[in-house]
């Protein structure tokens, strides 16, 4: 199962507004967008969790990634090549997840902890532990988090207050 996440923290202090300018910064010629107030962080959390779907060991160039929005029923999808998407967008944060949302379950943490890159992995076993589940998190041979046993790839991504990890729906597939 592949999947990917991110999120951004609207309320972040040294959270920067970004205009028309930003946005030529980070286009693929390929995008396909909708007028939103926030689509530079749309377009920006969509090519992070398509990137982290792929797990390659590459740079992060979103100017490579092509991400096409769309809004049905009031929400937000978004694809890129083949892969599907789709955003929670909240007053505080907007938040991307790439891969199947029918398979993919994902858990939020709203602290403000001093070091998310190792506090996220903490958080996700103890929230891992309070469903019966005695799961922990480690890395692959690329260094990128894994759920043992069974090594399943997970996605995480923290900014801000906000954390979030992505993982199975159903935990009966992780052995």
């Amino acid at each position: 199962m592949k999947l990917g996440i991110d999120i951004v923290d609207l309320k972040d202090s040294s959270f920067k507004k970004r205009n028309n300018r930003s946005l030529n910064l980070i286009l693929h010629p390929e995008d396909q967008v909708i007028e939103h107030p926030l689509l530079f962080w749309l377009l920006w959390s969509a090519k992070e969790a398509t990137f982290k779907y792929d797990r390659e060991p590459l740079n992060f160039a979103p100017t490579k990634i092509p991400i096409q929005i769309k809004k049905e029923r009031n929400i937000f999808h978004f694809s890129s090549k083949s892969k599907i998407g789709q955003y929670y967008i909240t007053e505080n944060y907007v938040l991307a997840i790439a891969g199947d949302p029918s398979k993919i379950n994902f858990q939020l943490f709203d602290d403000d902890h001093p070091n998310w890159e190792n506090g996220i992995r903490f958080m996700l076993i103890d929230n891992f532990r309070e469903q019966g589940y005695d799961y922990h998190i480690g890395s692959d041979e690329l260094n990128l988090p894994i759920v043992k046993p069974g090594n399943h790839p997970i996605s995480v991504s923290h900014h801000g207050r906000f954390a979030v990890a992505a993982f199975p729906k159903n935990m009966s597939e992780i052995t």
